[in-house]
């Protein structure tokens, strides 16, 4: 499948949990969305539920042109399921040369960037680089959608201080009691504020227990 016809079909996929977004509030009368998806563990679908929810953001074009980034430790995950040969940028390279990383899409108003890790917590002595590019992505791009990766890593940590929100995505088809369990002792500790969560390859009707789990 081409490069055009993958973009595409994240956006046809998750048109659904843009409206639910928009349904919470993360997003929406002329807000612009700055969003981190994460996850329990690997696996689950962060890098497909980010970029299909920045696509069919850009698709509707309502807060102008899309970025979505792979933040994730290892910062090639979203190019190799676009089947793109984009190379990741050190968070730390400057913001010149962050920006100029950025790669459009085939969707209109949609580019990616990936980069070779998370950025620094907000408010680090160490985040100055990072922050210059930060605010120029900002000034670009109307809304921003992050590949956080997985709380396994602190990488959805240091992305909490400069998104606006975050969102847990869970692999239905193989979550544990155990583990959500540990993430909500974790959460109560110093994990990131929910907005909201996406119940992922979810086939069958989902126990009530989860939903109060996770609230």
């Amino acid at each position: 499948m081409s490069p055009v016809s993958r973009s595409n079909c994240f956006a046809d996929a998750f048109e659904d949990t843009r409206l639910r977004l928009l349904a919470a509030g993360v997003f929406g009368h002329g807000r612009p969305a700055y969003l981190a998806f994460t996850a329990i563990g690997r696996g689950e679908g962060v890098t497909t539920s980010a970029l299909g929810s920045a696509a069919a953001l850009a698709r509707h074009g309502e807060h102008g042109p899309v970025l979505v980034i792979d933040g994730s430790p290892v910062g090639t995950r979203m190019a190799e399921v676009l089947a793109l040969p984009q190379l990741p940028v050190a968070h730390d390279a400057g913001a010149e040369a962050v920006t100029a990383a950025v790669m459009g899409l085939s969707v209109p108003g949609l580019s990616i960037l990936s980069l070779t890790a998370g950025p620094p917590a907000l408010g680090d002595p160490n985040s100055h680089e990072w922050a210059g590019a930060w605010e120029a992505l900002r000034g670009r791009f109307g809304s921003i959608v992050v590949d956080a990766g997985s709380l396994r890593s602190d990488g959805p940590r240091r992305w909490a201080g400069w998104v606006g929100a975050t969102v847990l995505v869970i692999d239905t088809s193989r979550v544990t009691r155990e583990a959500l369990r540990g993430f909500v002792r974790e959460r109560r500790q110093a994990g990131p504020v929910l907005a909201g969560f996406v119940l992922n390859k979810r086939r069958f009707h989902v126990p009530a227990a989860l939903y109060r789990a996770l609230t």
